[in-house]
C-alpha cells in the first residue's frame, strides 16, 4: 500500500528531551517557564501514589496495538489533576497487527519470525496524556501504597530509555500537557515474556519517532526494542488507522513547533582539548497557538558506545528569551532539551531564544596533531525540525596557530582585542541552508577563482589542507577537481547559489557535503575512486543543500543523487569504461547476502526492501542494505531513468538534464520528495521518444517497480534471423524476464552491429514472464545485444540465437 504524504512547508526532526538545567532559584506566581518545569518534575517523579485496580480480562486498544491486562495495576499521583502513567503486574497479552505494508510485513517476518507483533508479558510500564486512564482506572481504589516492584519498575524506565534512545519520555509528557496536544501521547514497556522487553510508542505529533528514531515520514506509532551492541531494533513502524484508510498521511515536519530563521552563533575554541563553548542565539516563529513547551535536539548522534552520549554531550548552561532566563530540562544521555516559555508564543508570533551550552565536544585527531572537529558535523547545536533552513551568523574564537574551515563566506579574520594569543573569525551565510559545520586546524588555505562556463562573477575555491611536515597533500589536485567538478555540475543541473565553495581536510575515511563546504580526507591520487568520491561530495551541493530530502524516506535522492553524478563526471573525467567498471560494482552490491551480528544473512540485499525506506533497511538481520540500496539501487535507478528519458537511437540525453534542473529550480533552497520527483519526471517523461512509441502518459509503473517494490530481473533475449527476398531480415524471437511479478514492465535497450563499424539502436519492451518480437532490418547484423551498456538493473542480461 502506498500513502501519499501531504506537502507542506519544512520537514522533520523534533522531539520531547529534557532535564535539569539552570532554573531560577525562585519563581513568581505568574512565572509560567519556572511552573513549566515544576511540571516536569511531578511527572518524572512517577510517584505511584494514585490508587490501584484489579482487572480481569481488561483489553485496551490503541490505534492497531491490542493489550490485555490479568492483574494489578498501580497508578501514578495525578499531574495538575490528570494521571500521567501506571505499572501494571500479572499476566497480559500484546498483539499489533502489521499494516498493509510489504516491507513491514517482511520485517517483522525477519526480526521475529512471524506475520504479526505478538507477545506475552508479565509487566508492563505505561505513560500517557491521551484517555488511557479513563479505561485503566475506572474500578481504581484510592489509597494504598504500591508494591516496591512496581516503583522499581516506573523508576526505572526514564534513565533506560534516555540511556538507549536519547528520548526524555517525562519532558515529552510535559510537552504535550503544556502545549495541550489533542490526541495525546501512549507508551508502554513490556517485560517478561517471550519476546523479552519491548516497547510501544503511539504519538500522533511523530516527536518521539521522528527524533528519536529519525523516523520522520509522519508514522505515529513504533514498535522497538533495545539491542545489544548499543541500538535498537525497530520491528514496526506504522502511520494511524485513520491514516490507512484515507490513504493519505502528513508528513512530520508539519508538527513543528517553530520555524528557526536565523543563527548567531558564537564559538569558544581557546581550549579545544577540553571543551566548546557556545553561545547560540535564535531568532524563531511559533507555529501554533499557546505554545508552553519548545524541545530542540543536541548532540542526539553522540554513540551510547563509550558513554559518548553522557560524557560528550554539549550541556545547557543558561536559557533566555523576551530578557528572562528560562527554565529548561537536559537529562543525561538525552539526545535534546526542552525549553518552558516564560510566556505563551502566538502562532505566527516571533521571539528569540538565547542558549550558553558548554561540553568536551570536539574530536581531537590525534593522527594529525593540533586537528580538532565537532564530534557530530550536525548535532553541536540546537535545532528544531529536521533539515529546517536557516540563515547563519557564526563568530569563532580560536588561537592564533590555528585556522577556521566554515560554510558560507569567511568575513572577518583577525587578532582578538581581549587576548594576545587569540584570533576572532566570523562566516556568514546568508542564503537559507539546513546544515552548517567547521573544523579548527593549522590549516594551510590554497585558493583559486571559478570562472563559470555560462558566465557569472566569479566565486572563490578554497581547499584547507594541513601544512607538509604533518601529511603530504596534492592541493593543486584537490583544487582542480574541487573547480572542475563544481562547474559540470552548474552545466547539468542549474546555477550554484552560495557565494564560496571550499573542501576542510579530515581524517576520517569519508566525505560530508556541507552547503558550501566539504569535509574529505587528502584524496590526491588521480583514479575513478577519487574522481568520483570528490565528485559526489561537490554534487551534494544540489542533492542534499539545495534541494534537501524530506524524509528518511527521500534521502535516495540525495545519495542515490550523488552517487550517479560522481559516475558521470568519472566517465568525463578518466573514460567511459572507468565509470561503467563503478556501474558495474554497484550491480554487483545488489545480490550480496546481508550481515549480521553473528555473520551472513540470506538472500539478497536488494530484497531487503523498497528504496523508500532509507535508514530503516539496516536493522541487526541486514547490515550493509542502508549504501547498497539508496547509494548504489539509487544511483541505478536514476540512471535508468537517464535512458528513459533519453532518445535511444541517437543517445540524445538533453531531456534527462533538463528534468534534473526543473528539479533544482522547483525545489531550490527547500526540500522534496520522492512523490516530488516523481510528478516532475511523469510531466518530462510524456513528451519522450520512449513514452511515446510505449503510449505511456506517465512513470508511476515505473517508481511502484524499481522505487516502491523490491526486484531484480533476469533478461533473457533469444532470436533468429530470417533473410528475406529484397536482401532485408527478419529479427524475431521472445524476451524472457524472471524472477519479477508477472506485471512488471521495462523497455530495454537494443543494439545491433552491423559491417563497416556502423550500428542500430532501439528498444524492446519486456512484459511478463515472455515477450515475443519482430524486427525488420535492412541488412543482417553481425552482433545482436541486449542492454550491452547495462543501463536497466537486472541481476543478469543476455541474449543468444536460436
Amino acid at each position: 500500500m502506498t500513502l501519499t504524504l501531504s506537502r507542506r512547508t519544512l520537514a522533520s526532526l523534533v522531539i520531547s528531551a529534557a532535564a535539569l538545567l539552570a532554573v531560577p532559584s525562585a519563581a513568581a506566581p505568574q512565572d509560567l517557564s519556572a511552573k513549566g518545569k515544576q511540571l516536569y518534575d511531578q511527572i518524572k517523579a512517577f510517584s505511584l501514589t494514585g490508587g490501584s485496580a484489579s482487572v480481569e480480562a481488561l483489553v485496551l486498544k490503541r490505534d492497531r496495538a491490542e493489550m490485555t491486562f490479568d492483574g494489578t495495576f498501580f497508578f501514578a499521583a495525578p499531574v495538575e489533576g490528570r494521571v500521567t502513567g501506571a505499572v501494571f503486574i500479572g499476566q497480559g497479552r500484546f498483539r499489533a497487527e502489521v499494516p498493509p505494508s510489504d516491507f513491514e510485513k517482511e520485517n517483522v517476518r525477519r526480526m521475529l519470525k512471524a506475520d504479526v507483533v505478538e507477545s506475552d508479558f508479565k509487566t508492563a510500564v505505561l505513560r500517557f496524556t491521551d484517555d488511557a486512564f479513563d479505561m485503566l482506572g475506572e474500578h481504581r481504589r484510592e489509597g494504598g501504597l504500591s508494591s516496591a516492584e512496581a516503583q522499581k519498575l516506573a523508576a526505572d524506565l526514564d534513565p533506560r530509555l534516555l540511556k538507549e534512545t536519547g528520548a526524555n519520555l517525562s519532558a515529552r509528557l510535559a510537552l504535550s500537557i503544556l502545549n495541550a496536544e489533542k490526541p495525546g501521547l501512549f507508551f508502554a514497556n513490556f517485560d517478561g515474556g517471550k519476546r523479552g522487553r519491548f516497547s510501544l510508542v503511539i504519538d500522533h505529533q511523530t516527536r518521539v519517532p521522528a527524533a528519536n528514531f529519525a523516523i520522520n515520514g509522519g508514522e505515529k506509532g513504533i514498535i522497538f526494542a533495545y539491542r545489544i551492541p548499543y541500538g535498537n531494533d525497530i520491528w514496526m513502524a506504522f502511520y494511524s488507522l485513520e491514516n490507512y484508510q484515507r490513504k493519505a498521511a502528513a508528513y512530520s515536519d508539519t508538527n513543528n513547533l517553530i520555524d528557526i530563521g536565523r543563527y548567531q552563533l558564537d564559538l569558544d575554541l581557546l581550549d579545544p582539548k577540553k571543551r566548546l563553548r557556545l553561545v547560540a542565539r535564535l531568532a524563531m516563529e511559533s507555529r501554533q497557538a499557546n505554545l508552553r513547551a519548545v524541545s530542540f535536539l543536541i548532540g542526539e548522534s553522540l554513540s551510547e558506545y563509550e558513554s559518548q552520549r553522557l560524557k560528550k554531550q554539549m550541556r545547557v548552561k543558561a536559557v533566555r528569551s523576551r530578557g528572562a532566563e528560562l527554565a529548561a530540562v537536559q537529562e543525561d544521555w538525552e539526545g535534546g532539551l526542552t525549553v518552558f516559555l516564560n510566556t505563551p508564543a502566538q502562532a505566527g508570533e516571533r521571539f528569540d531564544i538565547e542558549f550558553e551550552f558548554e561540553g568536551d565536544f570536539m574530536y581531537d585527531a590525534q593522527s594529525v596533531s593540533n586537528c580538532y572537529y565537532p564530534l557530530s558535523n550536525v548535532a553541536w547545536l540546537p535545532r528544531h525540525g529536521f533539515l529546517d533552513r536557516a540563515t547563519f551568523d557564526l563568530t569563532f574564537h580560536h588561537r592564533k596557530r590555528l585556522r577556521i574551515a566554515s560554510g558560507g563566506l569567511r568575513v572577518s579574520e583577525g587578532p582578538d582585542p581581549s587576548d594576545n594569543d587569540a584570533m576572532v573569525t566570523r562566516y556568514k551565510i546568508d542564503v537559507p541552508v539546513d546544515l552548517v559545520t567547521f573544523a579548527l586546524a593549522p590549516f594551510e588555505r590554497h585558493t583559486q577563482m571559478v570562472k563559470w562556463d555560462k558566465g557569472g562573477d566569479p566565486i572563490p575555491v578554497e581547499f584547507n589542507s594541513l601544512p607538509g611536515s604533518q601529511i603530504a597533500i596534492k592541493e593543486d589536485f584537490i583544487l582542480a577537481e574541487l573547480d572542475n567538478s563544481l562547474r559540470y555540475f552548474t552545466v547539468l543541473f542549474g546555477k550554484y547559489p552560495y557565494p564560496a565553495f571550499g573542501a576542510a581536510f579530515h581524517p576520517f575515511g569519508f566525505g560530508q557535503g556541507f552547503p558550501s563546504l566539504l569535509m574529505i580526507p587528502g584524496t590526491d591520487r588521480a583514479s575513478k575512486f577519487t574522481y568520483a568520491f570528490i565528485a559526489h561530495e561537490t554534487a551534494h551541493q544540489w542533492w542534499g543543500d539545495i534541494v534537501a530530502w524530506r524524509s528518511y524516506r527521500d534521502q535516495w535522492l540525495s545519495e542515490g543523487f550523488a552517487e550517479y553524478s560522481g559516475i558521470l563526471y568519472t566517465g568525463l573525467r578518466e573514460s567511459p569504461k572507468a565509470a561503467d567498471e563503478m556501474i558495474r560494482l554497484l550491480r554487483r552490491s545488489l545480490i550480496e547476502p546481508p550481515r549480521t551480528f553473528t555473520g551472513i544473512g540470506p538472500g539478497k540485499l536488494d530484497d531487503v526492501g523498497p528504496i523508500v525506506l532509507g535508514h530503516r533497511l539496516n536493522t541487526t538481520k541486514t547490515l550493509g542494505a542502508y549504501t547498497a540500496l539508496i547509494y548504489d539501487k539509487g544511483a541505478l535507478v536514476l540512471r535508468m531513468l537517464h535512458f528513459l528519458m533519453s532518445n535511444p537511437a541517437s543517445g540524445d540525453d538533453k531531456a534527462f538534464f533538463a528534468m534534473m534542473t526543473d528539479f533544482v529550480e522547483k525545489h531550490r533552497n527547500g526540500v522534496a520528495s520522492t512523490e516530488d520527483f516523481q510528478a516532475l519526471a511523469n510531466e518530462h517523461f510524456a513528451r519522450t521518444p520512449t513514452a511515446r512509441k510505449y503510449k505511456l502518459t506517465d512513470l508511476n509503473w515505473f517508481f511502484k517497480q524499481w522505487v516502491y517494490q523490491t526486484g531484480l530481473p533476469t533478461y533473457q533475449l533469444e532470436y533468429q534471423i530470417v533473410s528475406q527476398p529484397d536482401g532485408s531480415v527478419i529479427v524475431s524471437g521472445n524476451v524472457t524476464q524472471e524472477n519479477v511479478p508477472d506485471d512488471w514492465f521495462m523497455p530495454l535497450p537494443l543494439v545491433f552491429t552491423f559491417s563497416g563499424n556502423q550500428a542500430a539502436r532501439g528498444t524492446i519492451p519486456a512484459l511478463g514472464k515472455k515477450t515475443p518480437f519482430e524486427l525488420k532490418l535492412p541488412m543482417k547484423p553481425q552482433k545482436v545485444e541486449l542492454d550491452p551498456e547495462s543501463w536497466i538493473l537486472s541481476e543478469k542480461t543476455s541474449a543468444k540465437s536460436r
